[in-house]
Parts: structure tokens; C-alpha cells; sequence
């Protein structure tokens, strides 16, 4: 029985210049390196082409492997970067037909020598957008969206989950959009969301903009301090906001609009099902309706007991739980359907119970641009209003929108608008509900006015919406 010689000494012999050396390592590792080549590539793109390039590449740089036992995995990434160089060298297509860039980039089968010249600058311009991408993101959209590739098979090629490949290239689109925009000299109306039910008008309006009706650039964030954030330094034109947080901006110098209603109700109190849970209860901030909502329930019963609270964003919530930061939580659907599905939680009070039809989350536009681009404003309102009326048509479709933007279970998107734990009707600005809600948060020390500041309620988008 012939017994190979060590890796190590055929590394050794290797670097010294011994082919014989050499040849062993490639009837070793070649077998292996076609299959990994061949597990990323899609059809048609010649495996052996890849690991036999690698392969040069890989004695001609011997010396600078310093760890032998690491040959294999050095091996690997070489014949990796190879298959990637094949696939950036097919012929390029465009991905045209997905909804992460319809009407980013130009149409193809174009003849005439003007167009053609306006192809080839649009192309060189989302070229260089993808260079200005983060390296994550930057590998998986140039070979969907210029090469082609579908999303199974850039999964295949970059050896990446298919659910990480969809959530890169989610991530990577807006940062496309608005690198083309400034191209294109177009002036994107940006909007900011959360990934909650109560903004589920903003998912689903930006689902039917598919065909970019609107300069709409929507934006998903995690932390309301970070949307608050960018709408207070001009990141964001407007946003689906809490209104303590939209008020607190507005008085600290950020000129808003109140133009629409996001939703009514939506949120709930839940508490872990675990004897030893701590008693501490999560909110999504201190400035919050939940706050001033919490507050009018321990007025109203006064028997119940005052917990310690933490701020914790809505989709960080199962993670406190089952880490023990806290005990309970108070905050926007579906993560409190989410926890309960999952065996966490009970819930025990809905927003609702607490106020019923309490304002929440109002869409709030920033006055310089609601005056520079009101016919914008305008249409986003009414397009809102549309998504509005297919939530109340196709519950099936909303779930299925909210699930792709947020990751959130389908089934569970759509037990929310089945229990109807949230509404989306009455969403025209109105100034006595406003007034009531702001004297509750003064109440409740979230606000330091009780008056609502002159100019903040605007009607006239949604009035012209609905005309």
C-alpha cells in the first residue's frame, strides 16, 4: 500500500523547485478543487478553467503561504476569487425584470446612436456605484445585476445562505438608487420606516412604485434613534415617526410637517412566560407613545406595579427575552405576535385597551421639501391611500410585502391584520386628536408643551390625495 508523503514535506520540496513535488500537490488537491469550482459556478462556465488557473496562480505564489497546514483553505479562496473573475467575465446582462432595479438601469435592444451612447454612461455610472459599495454587498450585485446571475446561483457561486444573498442585495438597493439619482441629477424623495406593522402602508406603497411612478427612495431601519437621527440632519426627507419623537425634532429646530397618519393602535404589552423573568420591561424609547401610553394606563390603574424600563427596538425584543434583559415589553406589532408564536410571551394588553384609535406613528415630511416638491408629497400620500385600500382587499399580499421587507414569518404578518390589532382607516391629519394626544405626553413629562406648535398639522396633501 503506498502511503503519501506529508503536506508539509511536499510543500517543502515544492518551494525548493521541485516539480515532482509540485505535481503530487495537484493530483492531491485537484479532484477536490473541481468540486468546489463546480458547486459555484452556474452551467456553462468551465470549472477546469477556473481550478486550473488557480492552480498557476497558487505555485506561483508558494512562498507566501506561511502556515502549511493552512494549503487547503489558501487553496480554496484562490480557486473562489477565480470562479468570480469567470463569472465577471460572461457577457453582461442586465437583471431588468427583478424589482430590486426596475428602472434603475437603461432597457436593452437599443439601436439608435444617442441612446446607445446614454446606455453606455448609465452603465459606466452603476459600475462605479458599485465600486463605492461595501465589499460584502459589492461581490453579490454585480454578478445579479450585471452579470445576470439569479439569486440561487450567486448563492452558489459566493457559497452564501440564498436568504443572504436576497437581504445584501435589499441592502445595496437604496445605496444604488441614490448614487444613480445624483447621475441622473433626479431629486429622490427619501422615506424612512420601521420594520413594524404600523408602517406597513410605507412597505406596501413602495412594493406598488415598482414601477417608479415616484423619485421614491424608501429606507428600513432598526433603531429609531437612527431614523430620528437622519430626518433631524436632512438624510431623510420625511419618515414614519412616533409623534413624541416627530414633536421633540420639531421643537429642537427640524421644521415638520404633520401630513398623514401612518396607521391607529398597533402595539401591545407582553410579558415572558418564564418564572424567573427580570422585572424590567423594554420600550422603544423614552420619547415615545408607549411611554405616554404606559403612563395613562398607571393613572387609570393605579394597582398595577411601576417597572424599571430599558429601550429596546422593536425587532431586538426576542433577543432581550431570551438573554433575560427584560421581563416584559411594550412595543408595535408583529414582534409581540412573533414572541407569543414563539413560546415567549403572553400578551395581556393591547394599545388599543389602554386608548383606543390613539395616535401613534404620523408620516412627517420636512418643510423645506414639502414646499420645494408638494405635487411629490402629494402623490406619495395618494399612493399611500392606494396601499391603504390593497391591505384592506388582499391581507395575502400585505403579509407577503411585510414578510420581504422585513423578514418577519408571512403567517405571522398576517395573524396581526386578521386580529385587526392595528388600523389603517381615518388617516387624514386631524388637530383635535393631535391636541389630545400632546397634553397626554406633557402629562406623562415625554413632552415639555402641551400645545401643539402652530403649522405642524398639514392637511392639504391629504385633502389633495383624496380629491
Amino acid at each position: 500500500m503506498t502511503t503519501r508523503p506529508p503536506l508539509a514535506a511536499l510543500l517543502d520540496k515544492a518551494r525548493a523547485g521541485d516539480a515532482t513535488a509540485w505535481q503530487g500537490l495537484v493530483e492531491r488537491f485537484r479532484p477536490w478543487a473541481l468540486r468546489q469550482a463546480r458547486r459555484r459556478l452556474p452551467p456553462g462556465l468551465p470549472a477546469e478553467d477556473a481550478v486550473q488557473e488557480a492552480l498557476l496562480i497558487a505555485c506561483s505564489k508558494l512562498g507566501d503561504l506561511r502556515e502549511d497546514q493552512a494549503f487547503p483553505s489558501w487553496l480554496a479562496a484562490i480557486v473562489n476569487s477565480q470562479c468570480l473573475r469567470l463569472m465577471n467575465a460572461r457577457r453582461p446582462e442586465l437583471s431588468l425584470d427583478e424589482a430590486e432595479v426596475r428602472g434603475l438601469l437603461p432597457a436593452r435592444g437599443v439601436t439608435d446612436p444617442e441612446t446607445a451612447l446614454c446606455t453606455r454612461e448609465m452603465l459606466a455610472a452603476f459600475d462605479a456605484a458599485l465600486e463605492d459599495l461595501p465589499g460584502r454587498l459589492r461581490d453579490v450585485c454585480r454578478l445579479h445585476f450585471r452579470r445576470g446571475l439569479s439569486v440561487p446561483e450567486v448563492a452558489q457561486a459566493c457559497a452564501l445562505p440564498e436568504g443572504t444573498v436576497k437581504k445584501r442585495l435589499f441592502t445595496a438597493r437604496p445605496l444604488l438608487q441614490e448614487r444613480l439619482a445624483r447621475f441622473r441629477c433626479e431629486d429622490l424623495f427619501r422615506v424612512g420606516y420601521m420594520p413594524v406593522s404600523d408602517h406597513l402602508l410605507a412597505m406596501c406603497a413602495d412594493h406598488l412604485n415598482q414601477a417608479r411612478a415616484l423619485p421614491l427612495l424608501s429606507r428600513r431601519y432598526l433603531s429609531w434613534a437612527a431614523l430620528t437621527r437622519d430626518l433631524e440632519r436632512g438624510r431623510l426627507d420625511a419618515a414614519f415617526i412616533m409623534t413624541p419623537l416627530a414633536l421633540d425634532l420639531h421643537g429642537r429646530g427640524t421644521p415638520l410637517l404633520y401630513v398623514l397618519d401612518g396607521h391607529h393602535d398597533g402595539s401591545a404589552i407582553s410579558v415572558a412566560r418564564s418564572e424567573d423573568r427580570p422585572w424590567r420591561m423594554g420600550l422603544p424609547g423614552q420619547t415615545s407613545t408607549h411611554s405616554v401610553l404606559l403612563h395613562h394606563l398607571l393613572q387609570e390603574r393605579p394597582e398595577l406595579p411601576l417597572l424599571p424600563t430599558v429601550v429596546v427596538n422593536p425587532s431586538a425584543v426576542a433577543g432581550s427575552l431570551r438573554q433575560n434583559e427584560i421581563g416584559s415589553f411594550f412595543c408595535a406589532e408583529p414582534w409581540s405576535a412573533k414572541c407569543r408564536c414563539e413560546g415567549l410571551t403572553d400578551r395581556v394588553l393591547l394599545s388599543r385597551d389602554i386608548l383606543p384609535g390613539h395616535l401613534c406613528c404620523i408620516l412627517a415630511v420636512r418643510r423645506e421639501f414639502a414646499q420645494r416638491r408638494g405635487q411629490v408629497v402629494a402623490d406619495y400620500v395618494r399612493l399611500l391611500l392606494s396601499a391603504r385600500d390593497r391591505v384592506r382587499r388582499d391581507p395575502a399580499f400585505a403579509a407577503g410585502v411585510q414578510s420581504a421587507r422585513t423578514g418577519i414569518d408571512r403567517d405571522i404578518a398576517r395573524l396581526v391584520l386578521e386580529e385587526r390589532t392595528v388600523s389603517f382607516e381615518d388617516l387624514e391629519p386631524d388637530t383635535g386628536r393631535m391636541a389630545s394626544f400632546t397634553r397626554l405626553a406633557h402629562a406623562a413629562g415625554v413632552l415639555p408643551d402641551p400645545g401643539v406648535p402652530e403649522g405642524f398639522v398639514c392637511k392639504d396633501f391629504a385633502l389633495q390625495a383624496s380629491a
